[in-house]
């Protein structure tokens, strides 16, 4: 349903009103008390996008929120951040990021739980400078841009695309695409008492280049398949479908700890990356007392296919874990060094899954339940 008929879904955008109301009637239909958190954010609409040079026609994907575009100008190669802060705005410039400008994606000014001062930095000297538009050459999957706050036309390519963008080289830069807005919601369901309760979590929606298979559409799936199977015997539990995770607001997340009484929860178990075919199924701890720790570690141990994972930040149970609520992060074995030519793109499809580890994964979540409520009562 979500990846196939549905397909990409991020905030805002009535897809993502689509798959909501999915969940919530699949919800319903468990006699569950679903509680929704509305919001309105921007969406982006993909668009095509190439640079004309002198030499030939470069075919590239804009930046997600990129203004649309069809300017010409020279490049300017800018390597290093003091560079770019000592040149002056010149809106005939088209300036090309690489090196340590182009190293990692820029968080989003809007982001609520995260800033780094060489990120805001960056976004103020771009402000400042106005340029035509601006290229980033990196080896970094994502884009290095994705900021709808930073109103400049702007892609990202790969190393051997930008070889031949030299300094002073004139350039034409078109780009489509569009920005809406639109309301969502992050989709709750209760079971149990409020107080002392553990939220089981997986993100609902996806970015706009992609289906959203294993990112994140397959722990949706384990989620609901949980609750069609009985949220009752795990206790005071609630059920949250975060709308937001791939997001540059993290609208839904905000949305859902407005709301929320975070003093009446326990844990957090979060699904992220789930079922890729071929390797196993990892879990990280974070903000977990030491008996919590050592719980999880004795279980992993006798659980085939199930292996530890160092702690990541990069999904919801990092709400958690930054407000010292307890949180296990449940993502497939090494996901991290395959989310390059898969996470964020059209290759996310139903073919990526493995069933087995689905199941496997719903089997699991009631005993790593209990384990977490048994090793929070433990002493240190």
């Amino acid at each position: 349903m979500l990846v196939e008929e549905v397909g990409a879904r991020p905030p805002g955008s009535p897809a993502n009103r689509r798959a909501c109301d999915h969940a919530v009637a699949v919800l319903r239909v468990c006699g569950l008390e679903v509680v929704e958190h509305p919001f309105t954010t921007r969406w982006w609409e993909p668009g095509a996008g190439r640079i004309e040079t002198t030499l030939g026609v470069i075919d590239t994907a804009p930046d997600p929120y990129s203004p649309a575009c069809d300017v010409q100008g020279r490049v300017q190669r800018v390597e290093q951040l003091a560079g770019l802060e000592a040149l002056e705005p010149d809106p005939g410039r088209v300036l090309l990021l690489h090196g340590e400008l182009a190293r990692e994606q820029l968080l989003p000014a809007a982001f609520p739980f995260l800033d780094l001062p060489a990120h805001a930095r960056i976004r103020t000297a771009l402000r400042r400078l106005r340029p035509a538009a601006v290229l980033s050459v990196t080896e970094h999957w994502q884009p290095i841009l994705e900021d709808p706050d930073l109103a400049v036309p702007s892609t990202t390519l790969p190393l051997e695309a930008g070889t031949d963008l030299g300094d002073g080289q004139p350039v034409r830069v078109v780009l489509g695409g569009a920005v809406h807005e639109g309301a969502g919601r992050t989709v709750a369901a209760h079971s149990g008492q409020r107080s002392d309760r553990l939220v089981l979590s997986a993100h609902l929606d996806s970015k706009t280049t992609t289906p959203g298979a294993f990112d994140n559409a397959a722990s949706v799936a384990i989620l609901l398949t949980l609750a069609e199977t009985g949220l009752e015997r795990l206790g005071p539990v609630e059920l949250v479908l975060f709308n937001g995770e791939d997001h540059f607001d993290a609208c839904g997340e905000v949305a859902w700890l407005g709301a929320t009484d975070l003093t009446e929860v326990r844990a957090n178990i979060n699904l992220d990356g789930v079922g890729l075919a071929g390797g196993g199924t990892s879990v990280a701890s974070l903000s977990c007392p030491p008996p919590l720790e050592r719980a999880v570690d004795e279980w992993v141990a006798q659980r085939a296919g199930w292996v530890r994972a160092d702690p990541w930040i990069e999904s919801d149970h990092a709400i958690f874990a930054m407000r010292d609520i307890p949180a296990l992060a449940v993502t497939s074995e090494d996901v991290h060094q395959l989310l390059g030519g898969l996470a964020h793109t059209p290759h996310d499809t139903l073919d990526v899954l493995e069933l087995d580890l689905l199941e496997d994964v719903v089997v699991a979540l009631p005993e790593l339940a209990s384990l977490v409520r048994v090793g929070l009562t433990r002493p240190a």
